[in-house]
């Protein structure tokens, strides 16, 4: 192990103990899990996963929109819709207004696999919180809602 240079603060720094990094390594861990079984099982991304059940949740909008919705990069979601598109999932067609943006939709196809995938996104969820009580499983709930309210005021915050 390298020799490394201590600052007065850094031997109390527990990397374990800041939440965003748990939050982001849960995160992580979570994604490539789901990744691995919507790839193999349904032949759809985590990206793509997310695109789909955002337009489940919003119907017909545009790729900002999902972006938005899902906290997801635009230029990653226009690609993730290209390819669901392409396979027949999602549909566009022009916006009323805006003539550079498409409204997507799910298809009937897109329908039916969105349905497929969140029987099996619940049940992974199930297995996720195997051994937890409902009152854990609400206690986690409520607070990450909290704690998401939060961190979209310090990003609103740093908009200005």
């Amino acid at each position: 192990m390298a020799n490394r240079k201590q600052t007065p603060d850094a031997s109390d720094f527990d990397l374990n103990r800041i939440a965003g990094y748990r939050l982001s390594a849960l995160s992580n861990r979570l994604t490539l899990w789901s990744a691995r079984v919507y790839r193999r099982e349904f032949g759809v991304s985590s990206l793509e996963w997310r695109v789909l059940a955002s337009l489940a949740a919003l119907g017909p909008v545009t790729a900002r929109d999902v972006a938005e919705f899902a906290v997801l990069d635009k230029s990653n979601v226009s690609r993730a819709v290209h390819r669901l598109t392409h396979r027949g999932f999602v549909e566009q067609a022009g916006h009323p207004v805006d003539g550079r943006s498409r409204i997507l939709a799910l298809t009937r196809v897109g329908r039916t696999l969105h349905g497929k995938i969140a029987a099996h996104s619940r049940r992974r969820d199930a297995d996720l919180f195997r051994g937890f009580t409902e009152s854990e499983r609400e206690s986690f709930t409520a607070f990450l809602t909290r704690l998401d309210e939060r961190a979209r005021l310090l990003l609103e915050a740093t908009e200005r």
